[in-house]
């Protein structure tokens, strides 16, 4: 599995601009409105532990599938989940899962770890298996990733040529486990 580092993805979040909080939120309908209107919405399952310490992970994630012309959700971006995890959160969760069209996992060595996003993986898998479902695995530049096997049925997301630079949108792909490989923005687009 070919996995970005951070470098990589810091890179492109540094030189396409992310899609701020308040532009990202300032329609709490903007996802429904996508999905009426036939556009592609993603799930971006991640974990929390990540997200607080290195935000720009995210950033550069959800701004690399936001130049495919996608709109994504994001929980800790979503004013309407709970402060504190409960049932209520377990429920939005499912809802916003089966609600976006794609399901795709900020695969770093923190979320394979997580109960909760084992539990949103085992639900895209169920709803979203093979042609709705990517990993997009990352490790720190110094770290490796590894004991979660199980992760190798998925597609994942990778740069297609690893000597162009991180910012050229068109080199990212999702390769599939029987190695096909299918250009990022014609996968969101399907």
């Amino acid at each position: 599995m070919a996995i970005l580092n951070t470098t990589n993805i810091i890179n492109f979040k540094n030189n396409i601009p992310f899609i701020t909080r308040n532009r990202y939120m300032g329609r709490k309908d903007r996802l429904f409105e996508a999905r009426q209107q036939g556009a592609v919405t993603v799930f971006l399952s991640h974990s929390h532990s990540d997200a607080s310490s290195n935000k720009d992970i995210f950033e550069g994630a959800i701004s690399l599938l936001s130049s495919q012309g996608v709109e994504v959700y994001v929980d800790w971006l979503d004013e309407s989940m709970p402060k504190v995890t409960n049932a209520s959160t377990a429920l939005k969760l499912k809802e916003k899962i089966n609600s976006n069209k794609k399901f795709v996992l900020v695969a770093s060595p923190n979320a394979i770890t997580s109960n909760w996003v084992n539990w949103e993986l085992g639900l895209g898998d169920a709803a979203k298996y093979q042609n709705h479902i990517a990993l997009f695995p990352f490790v720190s530049d110094s770290s490796s990733w590894k004991d979660a096997e199980y992760l190798n049925i998925y597609p994942y997301i990778e740069k297609a040529n690893p000597y162009l630079p991180d910012t050229i949108r068109d080199n990212y792909v999702v390769r599939f486990p029987n190695g096909q490989l299918q250009k990022l923005s014609s996968w969101l687009a399907n």
